[in-house]
């Protein structure tokens, strides 16, 4: 085996913990809440994380056409980004398939074909991480001047396109709202759940376009909470807070108007609505117990916050989103 292998990253981060240090107070422990409901105060590692999570999976005939079929409804420029993605995972699969069909073994092999199906996807999302620092940092600091050239733009509208994609949260509502009523829906259902980790990143491409080539229509806004309220944040960080969005159906919203807490003072929207202006914006106490309710609805498991009573009086309202939606279906 070469003296410096690969890593192997099996923990893979579905919200970024560096983001989630903004409620560390200067540390790395921040407070959030349980599976089991309890408050504590831990570090950003020990959570929003689950092994093998963005893991690529080999890839038959129906789910490489499921992925195709899903493509089909992006832009020609993006299909083309989509497929040449796929084909770079297809290609690995092809030639760990000839190595298992010969009579050799190595170690150095076996462990290069477990460090590319790990680490593949989530490289490219510590790659749009380490593009949107800088970004977020100045965004944290009450500015949005770091949004002015095209090239921070783009950086930053791709991670934030990834961000809403690739968390736990998401994914397991999405699943759950397939259909699977038929043969034919079940076969879908599942393909879609074994390749939802090409999915998400795949979507979270596209969403990134769409607020990019939308961005001269659209509002882009820092939210300022001097209140006594602060913005708290969670499992699923980037939230739709338009009006449009369903309490009963987890279905595409017609309009979005996408929150994301920044820290405890600073937040961001990308919206649809003329709900705020562009640029700095003030908000008071009401709207921040608006967000960091609408934040908690639509959390999976934990709540975040700089202190054990920014969170506490929000535990109440963890998930109870997906809770409508599924007593909605009986």
């Amino acid at each position: 085996m070469p003296s410096n292998p690969p890593d192997i990253k099996k923990r893979h981060h579905h919200v970024w913990a560096h983001y989630l240090a903004r409620w560390g107070n200067g540390t790395k422990n921040v407070f959030y809440t349980t599976s089991t409901g309890k408050t504590i105060c831990d570090s950003v590692r020990s959570f929003a994380s689950d092994d093998y999570f963005y893991k690529a999976t080999k890839l038959d005939t129906l789910h490489v056409r499921v992925i195709q079929t899903i493509s089909r409804n992006s832009p020609e420029h993006l299909q083309r980004m989509h497929m040449s993605l796929l084909s770079h995972f297809l290609e690995a699969q092809d030639a760990e398939a000839l190595y298992r069909m010969s009579s050799v073994t190595s170690h150095e092999v076996e462990h290069s074909i477990l460090a590319m199906s790990c680490n593949t996807l989530e490289n490219l999302h510590t790659d749009h991480e380490i593009r949107a620092r800088p970004i977020l940092d100045g965004m944290a600091t009450g500015s949005l001047d770091v949004l002015q050239s095209e090239e921070s733009m783009i950086a930053f509208l791709a991670f934030f396109g990834q961000q809403v994609f690739r968390t736990k949260a998401l994914r397991d509502n999405a699943l759950r709202a397939l259909s699977r009523s038929t043969t034919q829906e079940r076969l879908y259902a599942d393909a879609m759940e074994h390749a939802w980790w090409f999915i998400s990143y795949m979507s979270g491409t596209n969403l990134g376009f769409s607020l990019y080539n939308d961005r001269h229509a659209s509002r882009h806004a820092l939210l300022i909470n001097d209140t006594s309220v602060p913005f708290i944040t969670s499992d699923q960080p980037i939230v739709n807070v338009h009006e449009c969005v369903s309490e009963t159906e987890f279905s595409p919203p017609k309009y979005a108007d996408f929150y994301y807490p920044i820290s405890p003072r600073v937040a961001f929207v990308v919206c649809d609505s003329e709900r705020f202006s562009s640029g700095i914006n003030q908000v008071d106490e009401l709207t921040a117990r608006e967000f960091n309710t609408k934040i908690a609805t639509q959390a999976m498991v934990h709540i975040v916050g700089d202190t054990a009573d920014s969170i506490r009086q929000f535990k109440k309202y963890i998930g109870r989103r997906y809770l409508k939606i599924a007593d909605a279906r009986r």
